[in-house]
């Protein structure tokens, strides 16, 4: 009867050595997912927080950045105002900025936004004012 019972139990043995083997892939598959995401989200956040820091320019910044002179992003402004004072109206997006104490600041996302529709509609800022096309 030895025989037999070793016989039987050898099987069994077998296949709990195997369920503990799939068990411990299954729990080493999880473990790597969630610390892959965990990793993910960190490294995300981490860009996004860099992304927004980036976003704000000063005025010397967009300045470099559209490859204009600061004089001629301040005459854009003035133009687009003094058009829209005149009459009343103003197509299309008008040059995005905020003052914040007398300082320019700017949104490069509303930057790229504003280039992309002047890009589009043509619009020509010369001395002699603004030409839409």
């Amino acid at each position: 009867m030895n025989e037999y019972t070793s016989i039987t139990n050898k099987p069994k043995e077998q296949r709990g050595k195997q369920m503990k083997i799939e068990y411990a892939i299954v729990l080493l598959s999880v473990c790597i997912l969630v610390s892959g995401y965990w990793i993910g989200n960190t490294l995300k956040q981490d860009v996004v927080k860099s992304i927004e820091v980036e976003e704000i320019l000063s005025l010397s910044e967009t300045a470099k950045y559209l490859n204009l002179s600061e004089d001629s992003i301040k005459k854009i402004i003035s133009q687009e105002e003094r058009f829209l004072e005149e009459s009343g109206t103003f197509s299309g997006m008008m040059f995005p900025y905020s003052k914040v104490y007398n300082e320019y600041v700017f949104s490069k996302k509303s930057l790229d936004e504003w280039m992309e529709e002047n890009t589009k509609s043509r619009r020509v800022y010369s001395k002699d004012g603004i030409i839409s096309r």
